[in-house]
């Protein structure tokens, strides 16, 4: 269960790991707590990838609020003959285990809750923390996209370290190992093939930080002339995108600033990329690591949540401090200025990335599926 076809990390994340199930041991469903009409398209797509690998995908008939989609769920696991829940990130983590606890008395259902990053602000924001503590009791398994993630989860709902299992998020290596023709892509975007291209890829929002971005970005146009910044990926929501835009005109880099918005041809955009940035304010994991580092692009990043447990410092990524675009800066014109080194960071990248593999993620759940199935349960609670 996910909350939308979103253009986000966390339904790439899913898409992996049902791909990576054993084809033969399990009837798969999607199902999708909210329908965006933003990037229809791209989302239309995202759905038919899972249905062209089997998948049967649910959404609400309507687009209602809590209540009458916990009541869409309850009829989904019944009528499907649900065995094993297992619910993404936020709202599906509270929504799909109201359900489930519902329904599991009468279907012996498992529930899996996996949580792939900080919910601080929206617990906060509709004091739904509560449910985490109450639904725990009736959870069967807490996975985690990081350490820091499990850490962070169990201290605020109450449990040990050791009620969450860590499975690290993990990208098809095979699609991020093309070779594109570098020219010809700039040329299709109206980039002279003398610049150098700094991105930044991701849901411009402000856990992504692509303020920061771009005033790192002044920064550099005013040392290094010959570098053109790309800001890939959909908005959060327009008014961030107006904003975006508009700061990067006071800074005064409207020619040297492309929004690309979101691409389904992302390893294109990557293969003429020279150095990716993430200065993330907050990151749970940070998928757009991995597929940086497989398509051998060195990277400055903050070393925010579970950026460490993806990077290495120094040998894959530079780090840097949140909110310091001066950092971000100084860490790019290391990079720009030393072609060699920019080299090296990217094969240690290549070299990291082979341990994110969606093949492992998949044997990974499946195992956890397989002892749930068995009547394994650990006891999780303090």
């Amino acid at each position: 269960m996910i909350n939308s076809l979103g253009l986000g990390g966390v339904p790439q994340v899913v898409y992996q790991l049902l791909r990576s199930l054993p084809s033969d041991t399990y009837e798969l469903y999607l199902y999708v707590l909210k329908s965006y009409f933003d990037n229809e398209t791209a989302r239309q797509q995202l759905g038919d990838y899972f249905r062209d690998m089997g998948v049967i995908v649910r959404c609400p008939d309507r687009d209602e609020k809590k209540f009458y989609v916990v009541s869409q769920l309850c009829h989904w696991l019944k009528d499907d003959r649900i065995e094993i829940i297992h619910t993404h990130s936020y709202k599906p983590n509270i929504y799909g285990r109201l359900a489930a606890t519902m329904m599991r008395r009468s279907q012996g259902l498992k529930t899996v809750a996996h949580y792939h990053n900080f919910y601080d602000n929206k617990w906060a924001e509709d004091d739904s923390l509560v449910y985490e503590q109450f639904l725990a009791e009736t959870t069967d398994s807490f996975l985690a996209c990081s350490c820091s993630v499990a850490k962070h989860a169990a201290e605020k709902i109450g449990l040990t370290k050791q009620s969450f299992e860590v499975i690290l998020n993990g990208i098809d290596l095979d699609r991020f190992k093309i070779k594109a023709d570098r020219t010809a892509i700039k040329l299709s975007l109206g980039i002279p093939e003398e610049f150098n291209i700094v991105g930044i890829v991701g849901r411009i929002s402000q856990q992504k930080a692509q303020d920061i971005f771009l005033e790192a970005a002044a920064k550099i146009h005013q040392r290094l002339p010959k570098t053109l910044f790309l800001i890939v990926g959909a908005a959060d929501e327009p008014a961030m995108l107006d904003k975006m835009q508009a700061l990067s005109v006071s800074l005064g880099l409207q020619e040297k600033v492309r929004f690309l918005g979101y691409r389904d041809d992302i390893p294109s955009i990557y293969s003429i990329i020279d150095i990716l940035v993430m200065p993330s304010r907050w990151e749970g994991f940070g998928l757009v690591l991995v597929e940086a580092m497989a398509m051998g692009l060195p990277i400055v990043c903050t070393g925010v949540g579970g950026i460490p447990e993806v990077v290495i410092s120094n040998e894959t990524a530079l780090l840097v401090a949140t909110e310091s675009p001066g950092q971000v800066a100084d860490a790019l014109t290391r990079l720009l200025e030393d072609q060699a080194l920019r080299f090296k960071m990217g094969q240690a990248g290549k070299k990291r990335a082979e341990q994110f593999s969606s093949h492992r993620i998949g044997q990974q759940v499946h195992q956890k599926y397989q002892q749930l199935l068995s009547g394994y349960k650990e006891e999780k609670r303090i």
